[in-house]
Formats: structure tokens, C-alpha cells, sequence
């Protein structure tokens, strides 16, 4: 599928039936061949930027990987949260397992301490 951007407007591009996808002045339509047609929002080029852009104003859904510089974002993030310790307990299975819910109820608890602990350290170390 391809766009073509001239002076921030897109051209219309039909992608098989029943789909086609066009715009009218910033805003992005996609339609089917019976008239309905679904309006998602503003893409607009940033003429400050050089080279290409998108400028997306709303929500966006992507089904596939961004990448940003060659770098995965998917992975940045990963790799974030697992330097950071972040959990992303599974309720499910504390539902099924009180000792799991107590252990993570009790690390909030040990976390919110030591927490408390290093900000007193930071004030008496002034």
C-alpha cells in the first residue's frame, strides 16, 4: 500500500475489494465499496521537520514492531522493565494461590519501607 504526500495531502489509493483508503485534506478515511466510510483521525506532515514525518493526533494501534533508530521499541521496553524490577503480577494465579498474593502484598510493603528509609538517609546526610 502506498501514499503519496504533496503540500500535507494524501492521495486516495484503492487496496482490493472491498477497501480503499483516502483523505480529504488531513484526515485519514477508510471505506468500503457500499459508501461507508470511517474517519481516524488527523496525519499531517511537521514542515519544521526535514525529511519525512507523521504526525499522528489521537490514539494509534500498531499491528507489527516500531522501530526507532534501527532499535527495537518492543525490546527497549523489555529491557527497561526488567533493569527497573517492574512485576506485572498475574492475577489469575494470586486468585488461586494466597501464598503468591501474600508475597507480592508483602514486597509493596517492604518496598514502600525501604523507600521511606532512603529518603530519611537523604535528609540526614544534608
Amino acid at each position: 500500500m502506498s501514499y503519496s504526500l504533496n503540500d500535507n495531502t494524501m492521495n486516495s489509493t484503492y487496496i482490493g475489494d472491498p477497501l480503499s483508503v483516502s483523505t480529504g485534506g488531513s484526515s485519514l478515511n477508510w471505506g468500503n465499496l457500499n459508501g461507508t466510510t470511517t474517519t481516524f483521525g488527523t496525519i499531517s506532515a511537521d514542515p519544521s521537520l526535514k525529511g519525512n514525518s507523521l504526525s499522528v493526533k489521537g490514539n494509534a494501534d500498531f499491528d507489527g514492531e516500531v522501530t526507532i533508530k534501527g532499535k527495537s521499541l518492543t525490546n527497549m521496553l523489555e529491557k527497561i522493565e526488567e533493569r527497573l524490577a517492574i512485576l506485572h503480577p498475574n492475577e489469575k494465579l494470586e486468585d488461586k494461590w494466597g501464598e503468591l498474593k501474600e508475597l507480592g502484598k508483602r514486597y509493596k510493603e517492604l518496598e514502600a519501607e525501604i523507600i521511606e528509609k532512603e529518603r530519611v538517609w537523604a535528609i540526614l546526610q544534608k
